[in-house]
């Protein structure tokens, strides 16, 4: 096709790739005399439903990224062709190597390098997380990542999914195996899954090798056998590469904090002994799956935490009525837990949630007693899902 033009403006100089019913194509903008992305999908008699409905998404999202790690959405054009028509959609052209080229000549990446490559990467997921509803990738891999002038792109959105409210199935079952997370096989998509998809990439990096292919103790990868790896990044890596989702790094920001602060070896909640509500307290404390509310009594008032799927809220309130704006952080910037006691004889506790670089603190008035502070330890715990330090 070099040379043909399409859509009247944009003269084809080369191909960048090809799949069924699929071309990218690198083109010429005459107007612009720019170099342009086409992607191309053919309309024809072998075109599955599910892959229109893809690339029509990835036009809709598109359409509404602006992030410089991410090329631009240029606009969108039908094109006729002899036997059938194309769809095709037009972005910025980044010149630069994918990451799969990189490891294809035979670079290594050391630990340094692929540090600063995750913090970018989680830098550009945190902006998708992020959009309301969340955007998930779900194809994150070394081929889709580009290096270009020092920079890191995020290429091909032909398998993004918005999440929204409670809809965490995808239907369509998308990504690469070896990098895909389980539970996208079943159709299911979460802001982990991508993470868990950035756990294989880097594994990627620093070995050499497709992360389905790595030396396993069982089920897992022997992260004691990988070359050039410090301990601390082997556990960081195997914590993004976990197939339990539940095990999983939740957050970008709870993987960013671990990645710069180390993860603390601290109690897990899975291991915590149950703790019961104390008969006599007067805090109150409601929780759902998707819903948690904890009411604790205060000089003049009432202190009360909620905490669903979108945000984290805390309030201030005096006879059931709220004092003061409510402090809100979105949901997914809970990174961390602490319960820090004081050193005095009353040994005063406070529980201290953060969420990015805000905290919400829990203070009592009168101060937790002992089983108070069992009870709510194992609850926000093994609800948050996050260990607990103090």
């Amino acid at each position: 096709m070099a040379g043909q033009i399409l859509g009247d403006r944009y003269q084809v100089e080369r191909q960048i790739g090809k799949q069924t019913g699929r071309w990218t194509l690198l083109a010429r903008d005459l107007q612009t005399q720019e170099l342009v992305v086409l992607k191309l999908l053919f309309i024809d008699e072998q075109l599955q439903w599910d892959d229109l409905k893809l690339f029509e998404r990835e036009v809709e999202i598109l359409k509404s990224l602006s992030h410089p790690s991410i090329p631009s959405y240029l606009g969108y054009f039908e094109h006729e062709l002899p036997n059938a028509k194309a769809l095709a959609l037009i972005q910025t052209y980044v010149e630069g190597k994918s990451l799969e080229q990189c490891l294809q000549q035979g670079r290594l990446f050391t630990e340094v390098e692929t540090k600063q490559i995750a913090k970018a990467l989680l830098g550009i997921l945190t902006y998708l997380h992020g959009r309301q509803p969340p955007i998930i990738h779900r194809d994150l891999k070394p081929s889709n990542v580009l290096l270009a002038n020092r920079q890191l792109y995020l290429i091909d959105f032909g398998s993004v999914k918005r999440v929204s409210g409670n809809d965490t199935t995808a239907f369509t079952v998308v990504g690469t195996y070896g990098y895909m997370a389980p539970e996208q096989f079943s159709g299911r998509a979460v802001a982990a899954s991508d993470l868990f998809s950035l756990g294989a990439t880097l594994l990627a990096l620093v070995t050499g090798t497709q992360p389905s292919s790595l030396p396993r103790v069982g089920t897992k990868i022997d992260y004691a056998k990988l070359p050039n790896v410090s301990p601390e990044f082997a556990d960081w890596l195997g914590w993004l590469y976990e197939p339990n989702l539940d095990r999983r790094a939740k957050s970008t920001q709870e993987a960013l904090h671990a990645l710069d602060h180390g993860r603390q070896a601290e109690t897990a909640p899975a291991k915590m002994i149950p703790a019961r509500k104390p008969a006599d307290t007067k805090i109150t404390l409601t929780k759902e799956p998707t819903f948690l509310e904890i009411t604790l009594p205060a000089r003049m008032g009432q202190v009360q935490l909620q905490i669903d799927q979108q945000q984290i809220s805390l309030t201030q309130k005096r006879l059931g009525i709220q004092t003061g704006r409510s402090q809100t952080s979105p949901r997914n910037d809970i990174t961390k837990l602490e319960c820090l006691q004081s050193a005095d004889a009353d040994g005063e506790a406070t529980f201290i949630i953060w969420a990015g670089t805000q905290k919400y603190e829990l203070k009592s008035t009168p101060a937790f007693t002992q089983p108070e502070l069992d009870w709510l330890t194992y609850e926000l715990s093994t609800w948050l899902k996050l260990p607990i330090s103090r």
